[in-house]
């Protein structure tokens, strides 16, 4: 059986939570990832067969997706991620949404023209959004309760971002404090943060004014 396909630039970016959740449920797929200073993309994009050609982008057999949510959307269905019951996936539902509007707070900034000018009054607002994701963990061990599903990747992979970016972004917050550490030491995913595929750093593009080149913080 061909392996899938999961493809993206060698950056964290909007894969790594998809990563997570193939390497969580031990699936043997290609990790597939393009240089993001050479055209190779340019040179398969459009011979893919793909029907929004973009990146990331999952193969398995005759099926092609394209949108990083819709990939991860469809893997936690299959694997059975996605809240065991309707009160859960209304919670896992409101998290993925939520989640890529935290994301992009983000993104906006580190990518604007004016970053240096939006920089401080983006920090001053962090503590206030990421006690409001405390708030919601509450006592919980995940997201949706007791099992793990699909938001946990995305939220660990976005607020460990917002740690990055700002170190002691978490203070302040115990409940999501104690959950990145327990994400982080998940055993399933132990082989890859130990593994040389897995990269912390950079975990944005080069044309990011962070997380993109140069240095990592010294708190990685």
């Amino acid at each position: 059986m061909v392996k899938p396909i999961l493809a993206y630039w060698d950056i964290r970016g909007f894969a790594e939570p998809i990563r997570l959740l193939l390497h969580y449920n031990k699936v043997d797929f290609e990790d597939k990832r393009y240089n993001v200073h050479t055209g190779d993309w340019l040179k398969d994009k459009f011979n893919l067969a793909l029907d929004f050609p973009n990146l990331p982008y999952y193969i398995e057999g005759d099926l092609r997706i394209t949108q990083s949510t819709t990939i991860i959307q469809y893997l936690a269905r299959k694997y059975g991620m996605d809240g065991k019951d309707e009160r859960q996936k209304v919670r896992v539902s409101m998290a993925d949404l939520q989640l890529i509007d935290l994301r992009m707070a983000l993104v906006d900034v580190i990518y604007n023209d004016h970053y240096e000018a939006l920089k401080e009054n983006f920090i001053k607002k962090i503590p206030d959004m990421l006690k409001q994701w405390d708030k919601f963990l509450g006592d919980r061990k995940y997201l949706a309760g007791d099992n793990i599903t699909y938001v946990d990747f995305m939220a660990y992979d976005c607020i460990d971002m917002y740690r990055l970016f700002q170190e002691n972004a978490l203070d302040g917050c115990p409940n999501l404090q104690a959950y990145q550490k327990r994400m982080r030491n998940l055993p399933e995913l132990q082989a890859y943060f130990n593994s040389p595929q897995c990269k912390f750093w950079p975990i944005y593009g080069p044309t990011s004014h962070f997380g993109g080149s140069g240095d990592p913080p010294k708190h990685l």
